[in-house]
């Protein structure tokens, strides 16, 4: 139940982004650090003790590599979506997508995530800040499936600190997706936890 592309189809609003490794790992450092962790551990006992630790150590790498892939992956190609900040102890942040698959029935759903950010600008972030994520989509088992089954948010300040790149982002949401996403946010049930909302199923 990987969070991807489906081949078929492509983002009308990629984020054509470039990720900075070191960025990432700040804000999501458990399975990079798992991974080197791995790569490291195999190394040192195959130059220690057996040579047939190199096979783990080249698979591990493999893995590292296909991690980081899928990474740029998401920021480039994955589709923006628009956010705002809906508290900040703890930080939750609202992002809204349309899981329709393009056969013109629309799933609007709005999705809250909890996720630490850096102050933006040198200003704390306030309830109503509006920021972009970039983000995937989980497909359904069932291939008939009206709509995919879910979609992975990630901010964009996740993956890069060039403000330009950040800003272009941004102010590639449309003013009618904004429109759309405060409106859904006031819909939300409060207090606002963290979950999916689906909101006026088609279908």
């Amino acid at each position: 139940n990987a969070v991807t592309l489906d081949r078929s189809t492509r983002a009308s609003n990629p984020g054509s982004l470039s990720v900075k490794p070191l960025v990432w790992l700040q804000h999501y450092p458990v399975w990079p650090l798992a991974w080197l962790a791995g790569v490291v551990a195999m190394l040192v006992l195959a130059l220690l003790g057996h040579w047939i630790f190199w096979i783990p150590a080249a698979l591990l790498l493999g893995m590292n590599a296909l991690y980081w892939r899928r990474v740029q992956v998401h920021f480039r190609y994955g589709a923006v979506n628009p956010g705002v900040v809906v508290s900040v102890n703890p930080m939750r942040i609202a992002f809204m997508s349309d899981l329709g698959k393009g056969d013109g029935r629309s799933f609007p759903i709005v999705k809250v995530i909890e996720k630490e950010l850096p102050e933006h600008d040198g200003k704390r972030w306030v309830p109503g800040t509006a920021l972009a994520a970039v983000a995937l989509y989980k497909r359904h088992v069932d291939d008939d499936f009206p709509r995919w089954k879910d979609f992975d948010p990630r901010p964009v300040a996740c993956a890069t600190d060039d403000r330009d790149a950040i800003a272009a982002v941004q102010r590639s949401v449309t003013e009618q997706e904004w429109k759309d996403l405060s409106a859904a946010v006031k819909e939300l049930p409060r207090p606002i936890e963290r979950g999916s909302y689906l909101l006026f199923p088609d279908g």
